[in-house]
């Protein structure tokens, strides 16, 4: 008897998440995290109104919006933001964000996986595979361990800029809001004291990030006299593009950044992550290898529409006149409704429609507004349509009663 069903590598918010899918459906299921204590670095802090109503089916929404509304508080910045943004242009609409740090939403997934009896077991540095249990499962990040123990391809494009993001106290007038610039970008705001900058010509980015390195980056890019007097949390990252071939190698699979690496520009990559894991998890619960087979092709490809929008938004923020002319295009064109309505729902994820054998055009969408918890009786989704809901709560068929 293995110990574990299923060992996920990685305690962050993917790897919890995916942990408490499994517990939930009965699966005995063990996390291992390098890290002694949570990382306590800047990191996402946008939840998309999509992934929000999949944690809210979950059972997640009372303790995401009690979390959320404490930190507007005490950091005076908005619960939601009504709008996201492509290539800094904010002019999407659709459903509104939540704003919450990486910190807090990982604590209440925590809270749930321990409620679930997942045992997570933190300072473990995985060196092989050699694990007991069925199936391991890397969430470990962009440069995971799982992913180079298993031999996972991971081609893609190397870096070109060199980013920062930051809450430091800066002295000098640095107004709020994105700015492109002749050497970059730089962004102020919402939450006071935080700071985001892209270098297009700047040195490759490290895993510190000084006080002197920040202030000269940001008098580099933003061509103002300020200085940064103090720095309260800081990271780099840049434009690596790269995803895995496949997330299935035997009873390895991968998830989240372990699976593909982006930009961070439209705030996508915690929203991809979250819900990789709830696709994955019913899918590996049922022991099925072929419907465990589909979340590769499932997930693969918004994966890399993800990556090619990254991409995209990287090339129109470039210093140069070109993409200067190109990002102001692509502006006005967000101005029509059509191409408004496109382009947020693809930053969003809200157009996702997984391939079924039902042709009925709801057939693979997500159905929001569902409580998917109980496990017994029935709910009415579409009257006069006999549906069949997935756990992750898409329509898996639809046709007449």
């Amino acid at each position: 008897m293995k110990a574990s069903d299923v060992t996920v590598v990685g305690a962050g918010p993917v790897g919890l998440l995916l942990a408490s899918e499994l517990a939930l459906q009965g699966v005995r299921t063990t996390v291992l995290e390098r890290l002694t204590t949570q990382a306590d670095t800047i990191k996402a802090q946008m939840i998309s109104g999509r992934t929000y109503e999949m944690l809210a089916m979950r059972g997640f929404g009372p303790a995401i919006d009690a979390a959320s509304a404490d930190e507007a508080t005490r950091l005076a910045w908005p619960v939601r933001r009504s709008t996201g943004h492509f290539a800094g242009l904010f002019k999407l609409d659709g459903l509104p964000l939540t704003m919450l740090s990486q910190q807090a939403l990982e604590r209440i997934l925590e809270a749930r996986a321990l409620d679930l009896g997942v045992r997570i077991r933190r300072g473990v540095e995985v060196t092989d595979l050699n694990l007991d249990s069925e199936y391991v499962i890397g969430c470990d990040g962009g440069r995971s361990t799982v992913r180079r123990l298993a031999g996972f391809d991971f081609p893609g494009t190397g870096p070109t800029l060199t980013g920062y993001q930051a809450i430091a106290d800066v002295d000098g007038d640095l107004p709020n809001g994105w700015h492109l610039t002749p050497t970059g970008v730089y962004a102020s705001g919402p939450l006071q004291g935080r700071i985001m900058l892209i270098e297009y010509d700047g040195p490759p980015a490290s895993r510190e990030v000084t006080r002197e390195s920040l202030e000269a980056a940001l008098r580099r890019v933003s061509g103002r006299d300020v200085r940064i007097t103090k720095i309260h949390t800081a990271t780099s990252w840049t434009d690596n593009t790269r995803q895995a071939t496949t997330y299935r190698r035997g009873t390895v699979l991968l998830a989240g950044d372990a699976a593909h690496v982006h930009s961070p520009f439209g705030g996508q990559g915690l929203n991809l992550g979250l819900q990789d894991a709830l696709n994955l998890g019913w899918k590996l619960a049922t022991g099925d290898s072929a419907l465990i087979d589909t979340y590769t092709t499932e997930r693969h490809p918004v994966a890399d529409r993800v990556l090619r929008n990254t991409l995209a938004q990287v090339a129109l923020t470039r210093p140069d006149p070109r993409s200067r002319e190109l990002h102001s295009l692509v502006s006005d064109l967000l101005d029509l409704p059509e191409v408004k309505a496109r382009i947020s729902a693809m930053v969003q994820g809200t157009d996702i429609r997984y391939e079924t054998d039902c042709d009925h055009p709801l057939a693979g969408t997500f159905v929001p507004g569902l409580d998917l918890s109980a496990g017994k009786g029935t709910t009415t989704v579409l009257d006069g349509l006999e549906t069949t809901v997935r756990p992750d709560g898409h329509i898996s068929w639809i046709g007449p009663r």
